[in-house]
């Protein structure tokens, strides 16, 4: 499975590491936690990026097992793509 932002995506930092997403078409918006704004950086950073890429970049940078890894960016990718913020192919 790829991961794309799609270009109504609207990210923005907040000072203490977390972020929030805008849907410019639905005006829904998404508040992330520091691991979720790190992962929608990497998904930015990459454009369209493999499922497996962001579990083996979350494993190394937090010091996740995999099985935690998959289940989490899992429900993570799933709901920025119901909320639109995403297209999963």
């Amino acid at each position: 499975m790829q991961v794309r932002k799609v270009s109504s995506s609207v990210f923005t930092a907040l000072s203490d590491g977390t972020a929030v997403l805008l849907n410019l078409e639905t005006l829904l918006y998404f508040s992330l936690n520091r691991t979720g704004a790190a992962l929608w950086l990497e998904i930015d950073r990459t454009g369209p990026v493999a499922f497996e890429h962001l579990v083996q970049w979350i494993c190394e940078s937090f010091d996740v097992d995999q099985g935690s890894a998959e289940v989490g960016i899992g429900r993570f990718v799933e709901q920025l793509n119901r909320l639109g913020l995403v297209q999963l192919f």
